[in-house]
């Protein structure tokens, strides 16, 4: 067969008569410190297939992206890695796979009839064009944007019959959404609104010159027993279909096996995972552990090298067990309450990770005269300083400057995704202008 499948969280394999090209394949581990797991198993065929493609890609360094526990098949492929500031992903594992540093904008034959295009993008990730017998075209978006690349690649993708979209889209329960306010009141998520998810993919299908979509990157469900009250704004495979726009195109299943010579598919009906919670226990994690001497000396030395969280925020406080550590940065008011198990903090500070443990939802961060960790805390720490290694103001120039350079549309993206991120600071405050507001644009754009 010439075509590809998709199966798991955001696992596209393509063929070309065998298998050629797997993406971001999560297999065996439960990522964000035990707290996700699969929604749907990957059946026997579908593993076969991941186990037997000459080439892996990686988007990102996430873990349901780039499973460390998944790692155990590549050791007789080939890795694709976008080229980054800091190359983090590839300098890591190289020391002990075959990896390739993939050229921005640049095609690379896999196969007689597969080739790719792989674009990385200021926040660390990246996206990926699949050319499939010069005839489709799949654009794997995954968790990103594309940031610095929108004209380049839409452009790109005009030119193809069938034109697929694998994009995140969601409810928006992907990211760290277990706030709390200054009275250490619960702040209901975007999530909560449950938005019908057809409206943004007849949209993102429109910005991207695309006819097909397939629900993608969108499959985990909750593990731990202290992040399981987060279930409840996991979006339901059945919502994903609801208010599309059958004018922009066919939104298919989200598990799919396409022939390319037949125009067409057949789909794939993964079993449903269990829905069983596992204590914190299981991963390290004792809520009644407290900090000692020197896990403080690693949170004060990890957090003191961004500038800009000095510059912005008045405080950071952690409370582990019965213990309390604040870092105090001048008399600013607004600050930051995190609330959390000492294993997985102290892991994710030594090992760079801060984003798994915010992603996991079951640490609990209170907002303190402040409406969002964008676009002030989770950038600057967890993409620009712990995948970027840029810290210091001098560093983040030099970051910046990378991708001014090696992106070809980073003007106009950066100009648009800095007055998403004002928005999303005010989201708390103004959600309901924010949803007129969308409506309003996707409507006109």
């Amino acid at each position: 067969m010439i075509g590809f499948e998709t199966i798991g969280n955001a696992t596209v394999t393509v063929f070309d008569n065998s298998p050629i090209l797997t993406t971001d394949p999560w297999i065996y581990g439960n990522p964000y410190f035990g707290s996700w797991k699969h929604k749907y198993e990957i059946p026997k065929e579908q593993l076969e297939n991941i186990f037997n493609s000459k080439f892996i890609w990686l988007s990102h360094g996430h873990p349901d992206h780039a499973d460390p526990e998944s790692f155990k098949i590549f050791r007789n492929k080939t890795i694709l890695i976008s080229a980054h500031h800091g190359d983090r992903i590839y300098n890591d594992l190289s020391k002990d796979f075959n990896c390739i540093k993939l050229i921005n904008n640049k095609w690379y034959e896999l196969s007689k009839n597969v080739r790719i295009k792989s674009f990385a993008d200021w926040n660390q990730d990246s996206s990926l064009l699949i050319e499939i017998k010069k005839k489709d075209i799949l654009f794997n978006l995954n968790d990103g944007k594309a940031l610095g690349w929108s004209r380049t690649i839409s452009n790109i993708i005009k030119n193809y019959d069938n034109r697929f979209l694998l994009k995140l889209i969601n409810w928006g329960d992907a990211d760290m959404i277990n706030f709390y306010n200054h009275h250490n009141e619960f702040i209901k998520p975007l999530a909560a609104e449950k938005m019908p998810c057809g409206e943004s993919y007849s949209y993102y299908m429109n910005k991207w010159n695309c006819n097909f979509a397939i629900p993608f990157s969108a499959f985990h469900t909750y593990n731990r027993e202290d992040s399981i009250l987060m279930q409840k704004f996991v979006t339901p495979l059945k919502e994903h279909y609801v208010n599309f726009d059958e004018k922009v195109g066919n939104l298919l299943p989200a598990f799919i096996r396409w022939d390319t010579l037949k125009n067409d598919y057949v789909k794939i009906n993964p079993k449903e995972s269990d829905n069983k919670t596992v204590n914190s226990l299981k991963f390290g994690d004792n809520w009644n552990d407290d900090l000692d001497k020197y896990d403080k000396k690693i949170i004060e030395k990890y957090f003191l090298k961004f500038e800009h969280i000095k510059n912005k925020f008045g405080f950071l406080s952690f409370k582990v067990g019965k213990s309390e550590f604040n870092l105090k940065f001048s008399k600013k008011k607004t600050g930051i309450i995190f609330n959390t198990p000492r294993n997985s903090l102290i892991f994710s500070i030594k090992h760079q990770i801060f984003d798994d443990l915010l992603i996991g939802n079951f640490m609990k961060v209170q907002m303190v005269n402040i409406h969002s960790l964008y676009p002030d805390f989770t950038p600057y720490v967890s993409k620009y300083g712990d995948n970027g290694n840029a810290h210091s103001k001098k560093e983040l120039d030099e970051y910046f400057k990378y991708y001014k350079y090696s992106s070809a549309n980073y003007w106009i993206d950066y100009l648009q995704i800095k007055s998403e991120e004002i928005i999303r600071s005010k989201l708390e405050k103004y959600r309901n202008f924010y949803n007129i507001a969308r409506k309003i644009k996707r409507r006109f754009n």
